[in-house]
């Protein structure tokens, strides 16, 4: 059903082009009557009709003025001006105010109605494509939570590749160029201020969420256990400690917030502000550690003023980096070495409260198994808030260093492996022809040098030995089948000089082909 609105200011013209249509296409149109142009904009306002048929000479208010006051307000409606000869010239300045198309009086039959069905398939296209629009709305809906979910998570455990995070943050149409992150930890488990909290948390999520982006741009990660990140890009321009300043007072606000809404103490971590997305890691490793040192004074602390504060000196990415290099280079006591003296840092001689201690070593962890591209972090993350001491939880991360070395080296063998079973195919396609070590080795994409010695050790002979063994077991099964002669059976194994042939095959068995053929035939049936 389509609403049509007719303005004319003859009654009788109204009525008749409302009969006329009703014939051409019963039971298709609700229709709306107006005599003059106010009317007219009266009556497109309150029932937004889909097509107006105007007359173009009306008393008050013309049926131009009518139109572009019509399609101001609703720009889709689809207008037909309805004229004499005499005011055809007003029927081209409507055209050129959007009027789709014109009728002169009288209005033909066959003329209305092709002008109706061309308004409908109009129509029809635009409520197709405004309904294509809302279903891709709908779906990008429910695709943005899931982006953002992936983006912070990737965050928090530390496993950012260089294109995924710009893609989501694309998606989510973000810019980051540095930015810093907050961790409100709210009541841990165990109280019946946990109880309360696990009850309305859902809750909580939705309302902190639109409480920072209250005219802030920021990401939220979800809910995990009793804690929640908020990672916040910032404009360039304002200085450090004025960042600093700010994100304490978001933090004060976000405090306030949580206790007044929901009764619920809250504890806030602020991470430095960093560049990048690897600096919005180490910022939440920053939250989570000054959170966990504060939590129970259920207040709002800063990552950097807590290292002015105690005179302490921020580890440095230095330190890390040379934990991460013997890590790389497969050397497990010199990575214990390098990880037992950050992690006596960390511990800061016995004062530091395994909260604390355990979100310096976690996120320490995470960042070595990002940097290695492992995929363990949430296995990291399990066994490291399973230890209940500053001894177990030193053990396990340990163990979790040699792990992740171990990890590599398994790789590289895969890898190996892998090159070595493509070189050996390409040997088997090729060793009838002229084949070269250094063809294979270029196959493989590996210096000829090293491609020897990988061979080497995987077969545990020369790559020539090998190929002469694949030529000489060849041969032996063309000259036992006894359909070529010895000669065409040197070609087919891939040797050109027959008498080359004979000697390498005498070295091989210890008889020549020709004795090896004639052996074959004393042991055949006689």
């Amino acid at each position: 059903m389509y609403k049509l609105l007719i303005a004319d200011d003859e009654a009788l013209e109204r009525e008749g082009l409302e009969l006329m249509i009703r014939h051409i296409l019963p039971d298709q149109f609700e229709f709306l009557h107006a005599e003059n142009g106010r009317k007219a904009i009266q009556l497109a306002e309150e029932h937004r009709p889909d097509m107006v048929f105007m007359d173009i000479k009306m008393p008050g208010i013309q049926g131009l003025e009518a139109v572009r006051q019509i399609l101001e307000k609703l720009p889709a409606t689809q207008i037909v001006m309805i004229t004499a000869h005499d005011y055809f010239s007003y029927a081209k300045e409507g055209l050129l105010l959007g009027v789709r198309d014109y009728l002169l009086k009288p209005a033909r039959r066959e003329e209305v109605a092709e002008v109706l069905r061309q308004l409908i398939a109009v129509i029809q296209e635009e409520r197709r494509r405004r309904n294509e629009q809302l279903e891709l709305e709908e779906k990008l809906a429910h695709l943005l939570p899931l982006a953002e979910n992936e983006l912070t998570l990737m965050l928090m455990l530390e496993h950012v590749q260089d294109l995924e995070p710009q893609q989501l943050a694309g998606l989510l149409d973000i810019q980051v160029s540095k930015g810093y992150a907050m961790v409100l930890s709210f009541p841990r488990p165990g109280g019946a201020a946990w109880e309360e909290f696990r009850l309305v948390r859902r809750e909580i999520y939705e309302a902190v969420k639109q409480f920072a982006r209250t005219g802030l741009s920021c990401l939220a990660g979800p809910l995990i256990g009793h804690q929640l990140a908020l990672f916040i890009p910032l404009p360039p321009g304002r200085s450090g400690y004025s960042q600093r300043v700010s994100s304490l007072d978001l933090g004060e606000r976000l405090r306030g917030y949580v206790g007044q809404r929901f009764g619920l103490p809250v504890s806030i971590g602020i991470g430095s502000i960093r560049e990048g997305w690897d600096g919005l890691s180490r910022s939440y490793r920053e939250a989570v550690r000054v959170c966990a040192d504060h939590h129970d004074s259920f207040t709002v602390h800063h990552y950097d003023d807590i290292i002015q504060s105690s005179g302490q000196s921020a580890v440095s990415l230095d330190e890390e980096k040379k934990l991460l290099d013997a890590v790389l280079q497969r050397s497990k006591q010199e990575a214990i070495e390098r990880f037992g003296r950050l992690y006596a840092y960390f511990e800061q001689g016995g004062e530091q409260p395994l909260p604390a201690l355990r979100g310096e070593v976690t996120g320490l962890l995470l960042f070595l198994a990002r940097s290695v591209h492992s995929v363990a972090g949430a296995e990291i993350l399990a066994s490291l808030n399973a230890a209940e001491d500053p001894v177990s939880l030193r053990l396990s991360a340990e163990s979790w260093v040699e792990r992740l070395i171990d990890s590599l080296e398994e790789e590289q063998e895969h890898n190996r492996s892998h090159v070595h079973q493509r070189a050996l195919l390409y040997i088997s396609q090729q060793y009838k022809e002229d084949i070269s070590m250094e063809q294979t080795a270029e196959y493989v994409n590996l210096s000829p040098h090293y491609f020897s010695k990988l061979f080497r050790q995987h077969e545990g002979e020369t790559f020539i030995d090998y190929v002469t063994r694949l030529r000489i077991n060849e041969a032996k099964r063309l000259i036992a089948g006894e359909q070529l002669n010895l000669k065409e059976i040197c070609y087919e194994v891939g040797y050109k000089d027959p008498n080359y042939f004979s000697r390498v095959f005498k070295k091989a068995t210890g008889m020549t082909p020709s004795e090896f053929r004639q052996q074959h035939e004393k042991q055949g049936p006689c």
